[in-house]
């Protein structure tokens, strides 16, 4: 939306020239004569520095900042933050650090053994960044224990830490004949980005559809927005799916698997603490999934260096496991195009030549494409 243009259709000076001529027709009509009309005579100067100018610069100051913060479609970060969110009772969310269970290993079970506090699991290098953990409490085998559990934190907030099962396998500080590793379902509270400005905006629209007094769908999408889930990420599905008056929410997250610990705190929040209609039996599910077995085959021009696995991380984040690089990524009711894959591949990687899939395009339902393997060859 230009303002300015709608401004100046309106008739507003917005820039010296116009005024200008703007001051000439009021003069005329008035009948107001000047004598020297030349625009370096002091009157006109006086006019120009006086009011032409000021007035430019103020009419070209509503334009760009006033008029666009005044709508939510518009406004910038700040005037969400401090206007159009807290006069809707919707505050920006702030990062989040995730937080999970370890499994750690050992084969010889013979005594006791320890891992303090404070030690530090990492992952491979996925981009150009290796993700860590820190162990929030010690981990203690007892005599002829082979296996223990401890919670760790990811060390930066963001959802590029809630990583697929046996992501983080490596200590920084080796630990003899111990293992480490991530299960599945290893999250207890998912990792967060600060809120972008666009999600921030969604929530804030969102919110006008919540206005009545009856929990319909706007209403439930703001609930499991507040736990960190993209708008974009929730879908309801009405229509008694479990019975009369029943409705279910399908949601995913924009890295990682769905935690276990994540649905049972928002369906506590929703049914067990009161917050849904009168009569209504409403239960959040992660969102179904179906897996591809993928193949990518790639050349490179010559004497480039192999990019196997920039090329691997590069297809994986395509499919939500990771946050190191930024393709489009599949969702649900999206069709996922693996010709824009391959410009997107292109687009990255300077290095590569061609690159081939051995799938089609992917029409989404209400489900999620994800991997259930990939291979990366260089042909």
């Amino acid at each position: 939306m230009n303002f300015k243009t709608m401004m100046q259709n309106a008739g507003l000076p917005m820039d010296e020239q116009a005024a200008a001529e703007q001051w000439q027709a009021q003069l005329k009509e008035q009948n107001i004569q000047v004598a020297n009309n030349s625009p370096f005579s002091p009157f006109w100067r006086t006019v120009e520095a006086l009011i032409t100018k000021p007035l430019v610069q103020l009419l070209n100051w509503v334009a760009q900042q006033l008029m666009p913060n005044l709508f939510i479609m518009t406004a910038n970060r700040d005037a969400l933050i401090e206007k159009h969110g807290p006069a809707r009772n919707v505050f920006i969310q702030a990062g989040v650090k995730a937080q999970g269970i370890l499994t750690f290993t050992r084969q010889d079970t013979a005594g006791e053994n320890s891992i303090i506090a404070g030690a530090q699991i990492a992952t491979d290098v996925l981009g150009e960044q290796v993700y860590k953990l820190t162990l929030m409490q010690d981990v203690h085998f007892a005599a002829g224990q082979s296996t223990a559990y401890a919670l760790a934190q990811a060390q930066e907030e963001g959802a590029a830490y809630n990583l697929p099962a046996n992501a983080y396998r490596y200590f920084i500080d080796q630990q003899e004949g111990i293992t480490v590793t991530n299960n599945q379902d290893w999250l207890i509270k998912p990792g967060a980005n600060t809120e972008s400005t666009e999600h921030y905006r969604q929530r804030i629209r969102n919110v006008f559809g919540t206005a009545a007094r009856w929990h319909i769908n706007a209403v439930y999408k703001q609930i499991i927005a507040s736990f960190g889930v993209p708008i974009d990420n929730i879908y309801i599905q009405t229509g008694a799916p479990r019975g009369p008056g029943t409705a279910n929410a399908y949601i995913y997250l924009d890295i990682g698997a769905v935690p276990t610990a994540l649905l049972g705190a928002i369906n506590q929040h929703i049914r067990a603490a009161g917050h849904h209609g009168l009569g209504d039996d409403f239960i959040a599910y992660a969102m179904a999934t179906t897996g591809f077995n993928v193949t990518a085959t790639y050349k490179l021009h010559s004497q480039s260096e192999d990019i196997q696995s920039e090329l691997t991380t590069f297809i994986q984040a395509a499919f939500r496991q990771n946050a190191a690089y930024a393709p489009t990524r599949v969702a649900h009711q999206c069709v996922f195009s693996v010709s824009q894959l391959v410009a997107e591949c292109h687009a990255q990687f300077s290095e590569l030549q061609s690159i081939k899939f051995d799938i089609d395009d992917i029409t989404a339902a209400n489900w999620l494409p994800v991997l259930s393997s990939l291979t990366v060859t260089k042909g």
